[in-house]
């Protein structure tokens, strides 16, 4: 098990995870400042959040897949980063622009600058933990943004352009490794992604559904949120050293434990959720390791599975007070799914991708 992390590295996924602490505060802010304005019918509202859902993380996978063809991974983080300054912009001239932009720009940020992280990590999931842990951070404050209608646009700009900059100057150029993958995943490889984007999916429909059940109590959605972030931040690193198979079944075991009282006691629920969210950086790596020279597409697929899990409770389909009594058996579904795609040889720490 690999267990060295060079600082470079490291210090490089913190740099971008804080960059991707702004971009999805930014994208919440504008999403949510239409919500409080409530200046368009309620239907209308309900179509843009989808709408920007949809875009965000249902359009990654491409843009991560177009990157990996092209080797251009470090501009399409930098031009995410541009099109959601210009989504600030444009968002109060037309909320429908303004949306589509932050979608692109967000689905572009995170495809691009998710790639660079997975290159860099050398098959551990240490490097994706500290990049996506701060994005949940990211989009509570931009929630509170958007919701109390604060004057954050000319600061938010400045932050993106800046950002941009600052990835141009201090990112090298960084390529995946020549390899390519075989005209065809053989089956094996199928089943094992499947798996994976499945255990995701089931961890985003319980998520949400542990949070919707708080709705109502701000300090808790703050500090479920709070939860998320330190969970998927200290998974990838507890991953690689106890092991990514080991430490996902036994944080999913323990979050069908919390969840079960997830409903009614805040501090279960926040240990669920905390215990939820440890498999994402492991998820995330082990998907890259599925897909050699393709970090692009391995960072959007799960987020592609992340649109889906998190459907139903856009969509506002199904009883929502059924969901929380879900959440215990079906952290158990995804402790099944995850155990069987990380036996693999080829979901486990490996061969470093090819990179500075």
């Amino acid at each position: 098990m690999t267990s060295q992390h060079p600082p470079s590295a490291v210090l490089r996924a913190i740099h971008l995870g804080a960059i991707h602490a702004v971009v999805d505060a930014v994208c919440a802010a504008i999403v949510y400042t239409e919500v409080a304005l409530a200046a368009l019918p309620y239907p209308t509202l309900l179509a843009l959040v989808l709408v920007y859902n949809a875009v965000a993380f249902g359009l990654q996978w491409l843009a991560g897949l177009w990157a990996d063809g092209r080797r251009t991974h470090r501009a399409l983080c930098v031009g995410g980063l541009w099109l959601i300054a210009g989504a600030a912009l444009a968002q109060p001239v037309s909320p429908w622009l303004g949306i589509a932009l932050a979608g692109l720009g967000n689905a572009g940020f995170h495809a691009g600058a998710g790639a660079m992280v997975l290159i860099r990590s050398s098959g551990r999931a240490t490097e994706s933990g500290v990049f996506v842990g701060p994005g949940a951070a990211g989009v509570a404050a931009g929630l509170w943004l958007g919701l109390h209608g604060s004057d954050w646009r000319g600061a938010a700009v400045a932050l993106l352009l800046a950002a941009g900059v600052w990835v141009l100057c201090l990112e090298r150029h960084i390529e995946p490794s020549a390899a390519s993958l075989p005209p065809r995943l053989h089956d094996g490889a199928k089943l094992r992604l499947a798996a994976l984007a499945g255990s995701v999916a089931i961890r985003a429909l319980v998520g949400g559904g542990v949070v919707g059940s708080w709705h109502s109590s701000p300090a808790a959605v703050f500090a479920l949120a709070g939860a998320a972030v330190a969970g998927k931040m200290v998974g990838g690193a507890v991953g690689d050293r106890a092991g990514w198979r080991p430490t996902s079944v036994l944080a999913l075991l323990a979050a069908a434990l919390l969840l079960a009282g997830g409903t009614t006691h805040l501090a279960a629920a926040l240990g669920g959720m905390f215990a939820l969210q440890l498999t994402m950086p492991v998820t995330l790596a082990a998907t890259s390791a599925a897909l050699p020279a393709r970090p692009g597409l391995a960072f959007g697929l799960p987020c592609f599975a992340l649109l889906i899990g998190a459907l139903p409770g856009l969509c506002g389909w199904g009883d929502p007070s059924t969901l929380p009594a879900l959440a215990a058996p079906l952290a158990l579904a995804a402790a099944a799914l995850l155990f069987g795609a990380l036996g693999s040889a080829s979901c486990r720490p490996a061969a470093p991708l090819a990179g500075p």
